[in-house]
């Protein structure tokens, strides 16, 4: 179902935000009881220039609550960035779009859809350590056939706005396809830079678990050079919208490698039902995080919508046993 349009504020302004409430059955963390998990507001800015659109400032700001991070109640800006269209000739059905500022990062899945309010995450968290960074990015479409995305960030996460020394590279390409049988999108990416650490051990013997705004929390030995190359996947057909990942590479000389798969089944325009499972394998001894997940979401409207979600997880440290945690979460998501 569409976003709801934005709420125009004079001066060429527009506010559009949300709130997101929760509540959940677990065997570990935060169990019972009702929260806030978010509440957001989004301002931008349309440019214009010769009656066209050429550009947009943005600007989120999240007042988050995240369940299993103590101490972490707190006002973020999320994604705060000004994206431009270049004058690419339109002779060769090419766009440009340069963004300065503070974004989703484009690497897998993160380049096709944003997750950051929704219950069931793919696998950045584990394999990046930070969904949002402060950087610069070059986006858009080449000849009519390529999807593509440079981005040139700090490493730091979101709310870091000084030059550091760690620096990503992130550079994705990708294609649609529309076929018969419904529309599939393939993707490929690379990155490269010092991100920080995300390995479960038995001080921290849970797979780490970012807050909305994709906020670091750089407390698991800090930051390594990482490298990954990864495969991303969108498939829609009829009542049918089915994703997924696969990742390789390493953390300094130690490999890593995970996937994350998700179906969607479409009853009826308002209610559907999503399938995941993840897997990701730690670079540092047989230490794996997966999860098997199932879920039900019904919106009877464009601003109000209705999840639940069971998931399945296990966590094995490099110096512990697995640990198997259960979980039943119920959202309430308001949109204006």
């Amino acid at each position: 179902m569409p976003l709801p349009n934005p709420i125009p504020l004079g001066q060429g302004f527009l506010i559009s935000g949300a709130l997101d409430i929760r509540t959940r059955t677990a065997n570990t963390g935060r169990r019972g009881g009702v929260w806030v998990n978010t509440v957001e507001l989004d301002l931008q800015h349309p440019v214009s220039s010769k009656g066209q659109t050429r550009g947009n400032f943005y600007v989120q700001l999240l007042a988050e609550n995240p369940p299993d991070q103590p101490h972490s109640d707190d006002v973020q800006i999320g994604e705060a960035y000004f994206i431009y269209r270049l004058p690419v000739e339109n002779d060769f059905d090419s766009t440009a779009y340069v963004k300065v500022g503070q974004f989703q990062i484009p690497f897998g899945l993160l380049a096709v859809y944003d997750p950051h309010l929704l219950i069931l995450q793919p696998l950045y968290p584990q394999s990046l350590g930070l969904r949002t960074d402060f950087g610069v990015a070059v986006s858009g479409r080449a000849y009519g056939l390529l999807n593509y995305d440079l981005a040139l960030t700090t490493g730091t996460g979101p709310n870091h706005l000084y030059a550091n020394p760690n620096r990503v590279v992130t550079f994705r390409l990708g294609r649609t396809f529309t076929t018969r049988n419904g529309v599939v999108n393939v993707g490929g990416s690379l990155l490269q830079g010092r991100l920080p650490i995300t390995d479960i051990t038995s001080a921290n013997p849970f797979a780490v678990e970012l807050p909305p705004s994709g906020r670091v929390h750089a407390d698991r030995g800090g930051f390594v050079s990482k490298s990954r190359l990864g495969g991303d996947a969108s498939y829609g057909f009829r009542r049918i919208v089915a994703r997924g990942e696969v990742v390789a590479g390493a953390d300094g000389n130690q490999r890593i490698l995970g996937y994350y798969a998700e179906g969607n089944y479409s009853f009826t325009e308002r209610l559907s039902a999503v399938a995941a499972r993840s897997l990701f394998v730690y670079p540092t001894g047989n230490s794996t995080a997966s999860q098997e997940a199932l879920g039900l979401t019904y919106a009877p409207s464009a601003n109000l919508t209705f999840r639940t979600l069971y998931q399945y997880l296990r966590d094995v440290p490099r110096d512990s046993s697995a640990g198997i945690r259960h979980r039943l979460t119920f959202q309430i998501l308001l949109r204006f």
